[in-house]
């Protein structure tokens, strides 16, 4: 027990390092001004399409890096207890392989399909020189932190959208884009000479490390694993038209939980056994692509939910609105106002007109129980303050651009023709 209190004390000691060092002051800051404009991003679509001004970039980044301590505590339980040592891993090469990634898919931002391209040309090439289980080990590790982040704080505050469905027709849904800074505590394997050392450290069990590191130990030389603080960045990008986002976020999360277990069983097999590494090599590309496909596909064969084609459907609420007030919610569907029925948007707007006062609604909801009920406001209407769901007559919806190297292949091919 004193060996784990004396394992806690040096890894908090490493924490406090990152908010005293002003090198990792200046790493944290750029890393929270990059989260930071991605939530001012989503922030300035929301207004431009919506008129929404529905959530803070600061305060949403803020929670983040509150979500992502969290999640770096995490983590670096996970490092020191299967002793994944960062000098092995090749990170550089991992994030040279993301960026590469990145210019072709911007979804290809992520180390599962960068660790899968730097292990197969080590594998092929014996270049470069890394340990390709604790390269394996490493991704895994990030994608079991991230699906637990996604599980807890994946769905808050996610963005109400319009997207042509295979159909042809427009309909609602969500985008769910969540960033978390990540400060964490990694381990770097490093041979140095016992004499005349004197370092605070902690003897580990036999069995420690799982991961061995790849280093020659001359005599009279130690192997040691230095804690050292590490700043990383987690993402999260999905979509949801056939369900709420907090159960799309919770089903995701689980099979990338499940994916990452996976992963993480296969590093350890190919540790004991090397010749084994070609399978964690091309599982963790290739699983992680089935999890997103399986995402994909169970959305494109359900039908969309958020449309308005038997009344006005919620898809969001304006903050302070007589909406929010009423406890309106996503999938709210209203049927009528003070008795009348209100097939569509055009009915709503005759009721409100020129405005209802003390108004008594109908609602129903597919996502609540009871799934009918009586709402009586007391005030004047409008404005209600939502977004309601496309219905047939709507034009504009949202088109995902394609990475870099993708519109340059379709730019030359059109070109060609």
């Amino acid at each position: 027990m004193d060996r784990i209190w004396e394992l806690v004390k040096i890894t908090f000691q490493a924490f406090t390092f990152m908010v005293t060092d002003l090198r990792y002051i200046l790493l944290m800051a750029l890393v929270f001004v990059l989260v930071y404009r991605q939530y001012a991003k989503i922030r300035q679509y929301e207004q431009e399409f919506f008129g929404l001004k529905r959530i803070n970039p600061l305060m949403e980044t803020i929670t983040s890096l509150v979500y992502g301590i969290g999640g770096g505590i995490v983590a670096t339980v996970f490092f020191i207890l299967l002793g994944v040592s960062m000098s092995d891993a090749g990170v550089a090469y991992l994030w040279l392989a993301a960026i590469l990634l990145m210019l072709i898919n911007q979804r290809f931002l992520c180390f599962a399909y960068a660790g899968g391209l730097v292990g197969l040309v080590a594998l092929f090439t014996g270049y470069p020189q890394i340990h390709i289980p604790t390269l394996m080990a490493l991704v895994a590790v990030l994608h079991l932190v991230e699906s637990l982040l996604i599980f807890v704080n994946g769905y808050h505050n996610a963005s109400p959208m319009f997207f042509k469905h295979r159909s042809g027709k427009v309909v609602g849904g969500f985008a769910l884009r969540k960033f978390w800074p990540m400060p964490t505590v990694a381990l770097v394997g490093m041979v140095m000479i016992t004499s005349g050392a004197d370092f605070q450290s902690i003897a580990m069990p036999d069995w420690w490390p799982i991961f061995q590191p790849g280093l020659d130990v001359p005599e009279s030389h130690v192997l040691m694993h230095v804690l050292f603080p590490l700043v990383v960045a987690l993402g999260y990008g999905d979509y949801a038209q056939t369900e709420l986002p907090k159960a799309k976020a919770r089903r995701s999360a689980g099979m990338l939980f499940l994916y990452s277990l996976v992963l993480l069983g296969l590093a350890v097999l190919a540790n004991q056994y090397p010749i084994l590494s070609i399978f964690a090599v091309l599982y963790a590309p290739l699983g992680h692509e089935l999890v997103i496909q399986f995402g994909q596909r169970r959305e494109e064969r359900r039908t969309p939910v958020f449309r308005g084609e038997e009344g006005v459907m919620v898809l969001a609420v304006y903050p302070n609105s007589p909406a929010e007030q009423m406890g309106l919610e996503a999938g709210d569907v209203i049927r009528s106002i003070n008795g009348i029925e209100t097939p569509d948007l055009s009915a709503l707007a005759e009721q409100m007109s020129p405005w209802a006062i003390d108004p008594v609604l109908v609602v129903e909801s597919q996502f609540r129980q009871p799934a009918q009920r009586e709402i009586a406001y007391k005030g004047k209407i409008p404005p209600l303050g939502i977004v309601p769901a496309p219905q047939g007559e709507q034009r504009t919806y949202v088109r995902f651009k394609d990475g870099f190297l993708q519109s340059v292949w379709k730019k030359w091919k059109t070109g060609r023709k």
